[in-house]
């Protein structure tokens, strides 16, 4: 049984560095694949990608502005960590190729990077600014012994904004949102339609578990920032909002911040609101420049 770790990404070298050792410590994979490269119709929503956003953004219309950075993340881990395979694919997807399509191309491709999928690899398919605590090894393994093939498992994400201190409020615990994590492989038609689910975040047919991911959804520094704005289509005025929440995020003072005040401006509307917490984080991203030391 092989656990493999695949992963699209564009301009997320600012977590990869951090990533592929806490990958190593909490998932103990043997193969690590970043299938890099720009969705044509950006992440998750249609957006016109001019060739003014392309020229800010990446480096030949494909390839993020920070690709020759991941590159020297990707060879400096391969020789830190030998007995794991890390692979650093560049992507090119049809410009007709929605979002779902894109995701599912880049999280199928093992074929054409020469790694033969057999029935009972546990397969992750991540995202690049998903992680674990180091303590939780023990509690994935437990977790990937009790599948079958063509089963899997979810986990409960708090989505991160800002910094270490607040979230989203609609991924606190007791709202119980889930997404997937593994994926025991039996054929690729029950594979296929658990990735399908890449914008719903329906994993019905997963099973649930105790196990907190973190995903710093929106720690962002600088111009990667600017880019997660600009790859979203949202209305006028909704992004410089959002970006005031979080300069006030940064300052640590309030309970709760709404991050959304152009959507709704309701105390009851979980979607619109940020809460501050304070909970212990995975050892390897305490070095992100998102994270603040006190």
């Amino acid at each position: 049984m092989k656990r493999i770790v695949i992963c699209p990404i564009f301009c997320e070298s600012h977590f990869i560095k951090y990533q592929i050792p806490n990958i190593i410590d909490t998932i103990n994979p043997d193969i690590i694949i970043y299938n890099e490269g720009l969705f044509p119709g950006a992440t998750e929503s249609k957006k016109d990608l001019n060739k003014q956003w392309l020229d800010k953004y990446t480096l030949d219309g494909k390839r993020g502005f920070d690709y020759l950075e991941l590159e020297k993340i990707i060879e400096e881990s391969q020789s830190l960590y030998p007995d794991v395979k890390i692979i650093l694919n560049k992507m090119d997807y049809s410009s007709d190729m929605n979002s779902i399509d894109c995701y599912i191309n880049a999280t199928t491709n093992f074929e054409e990077l020469g790694i033969k999928i057999e029935e009972g690899d546990c397969i992750f398919p991540f995202e690049g600014d998903v992680f674990h605590h180091e303590n939780s090894k023990d509690e994935i393994t437990g977790y990937i012994n009790q599948l079958e093939p063509n089963q899997g498992f979810k986990t409960h994400w708090l989505e991160f904004v800002a910094n270490q201190f607040y979230v989203e409020k609609k991924t606190l615990l007791e709202f119980h949102q889930s997404r997937k994590i593994c994926i025991k492989f039996g054929d690729m038609d029950f594979y296929k339609q658990v990735l399908g689910n890449f914008i719903t975040q329906n994993y019905d047919m997963l099973f649930p578990t105790e196990l907190m991911t973190y995903h710093y959804a929106w720690w962002r520094p600088g111009k990667f920032l600017d880019l997660r704005c600009d790859q979203l289509e949202r209305h006028p005025g909704y992004w410089e909002n959002f970006r005031v929440a979080i300069d006030m995020a940064n300052e640590l003072k309030l309970e709760e911040i709404n991050n959304r005040p152009s959507v709704s401006t309701s105390t009851d509307n979980i979607n619109v609101w940020i809460k501050k917490i304070n909970i212990e984080h995975p050892k390897h991203i305490k070095e992100h420049p998102c994270y603040i030391k006190l």
